[in-house]
């Protein structure tokens, strides 16, 4: 049962931050990167403040504070700021499969790190989904363009998948809600010394450019990252990583009921790969024991 509301906890984070990366862009025609994903996460840190001081989530023990400011520096300063800086120069395609990386490096440091391993069967689907969601993201035309810029969005696919790593220990002590907490706490401070020049921008801006930068701090961060944390208490990093695969169609679902953006036959081809290989690692990823728990 807890395997199954991990899930589901996952795939309500994706539908959330499926929208995500539309809603940068909007952001990202006014605001520099740095400033976005600061903006971002000081939104995220104070609309979890509301919930989590009243809650008294306190601090993590004095051997956990280090990890707790890593996964917080890693897995969202820096993540979000050089992938604001890689999707404003790489091409929309090569950046969303750079990305999709991510549950195979997940995968990667999951084994040395918290003794978490993925069956034939969790590695295959991985690869599997990886490539499906290729199909998906260049079958909505643009081709793949790797330079200097490209190799960013790699660098953030990692920090991405440290960050999934680091959570994945922390909510084995820690609440979901006190581990998302720390996290933006930790990225908004870190991220005030690049928002020195946000205030004349924010002051300057348009309602679309400020209403997406709340909308990517409470829903994308706060709401999207406590989901995050909860997925990864019932289930493993890798496993619940996969869900990510799912983020290419979906996007392409939400444009064409949106937007009226016409899937082409890869597209569609691509999400039924997805959806399978995704399938096959939830279900048969992971070792039948360690599933249960």
């Amino acid at each position: 049962m807890a395997y199954r509301a991990a899930m589901v906890a996952a795939f309500a984070t994706i539908l959330i931050w499926s929208f995500s990366y539309p809603v940068a862009r909007v952001g990202l025609r006014h605001f520099d990167p740095f400033h976005l994903s600061g903006l971002r996460l000081v939104a995220a840190a104070l609309a979890l403040s509301v919930i989590a001081l009243p809650r008294r989530v306190g601090l993590p023990e004095r051997g956990d504070r280090l990890r707790v400011v890593i996964a917080g520096l890693v897995g969202m300063t820096f993540y979000l700021a050089i992938l604001y800086v890689g999707l404003q120069v790489v091409e929309a395609a090569s950046a969303a499969i750079l990305i999709a990386l991510t549950p195979i490096f997940v995968a990667l440091l999951s084994g040395p790190m918290i003794g978490e391993r993925l069956t034939a069967w969790g590695w295959s689907g991985l690869l599997l989904a990886c490539a499906g969601a290729a199909l998906v993201i260049l079958g909505q035309g643009g081709g793949l363009d790797l330079g200097i810029s490209s190799l960013l969005l790699l660098v953030a696919a990692l920090a991405h998948a440290l960050y999934n790593v680091l959570a994945k220990s922390l909510v084995a002590r820690y609440t979901p809600l006190q581990v998302a907490t720390w996290s933006m706490w930790v990225g908004a401070v870190t991220s005030l010394p690049l928002l020195l020049s946000a205030p004349g921008r924010v002051a300057g801006a348009p309602w679309d450019a400020l209403l997406s930068f709340i909308f990517l701090g409470v829903c994308g961060s706060a709401l999207g990252f406590v989901l995050w944390a909860r997925a990864m208490v019932g289930a493993p990093a890798a496993v619940v990583s996969s869900a990510l695969y799912a983020t290419p169609p979906l996007s392409a679902l939400i444009g064409w009921l949106l937007l009226d953006e016409r899937p082409t036959i890869w597209v569609v081809v691509g999400g039924i790969v997805v959806l399978g290989a995704v399938t096959m690692v939830i279900r048969r990823g992971v070792a039948p024991a360690l599933e249960r728990s």
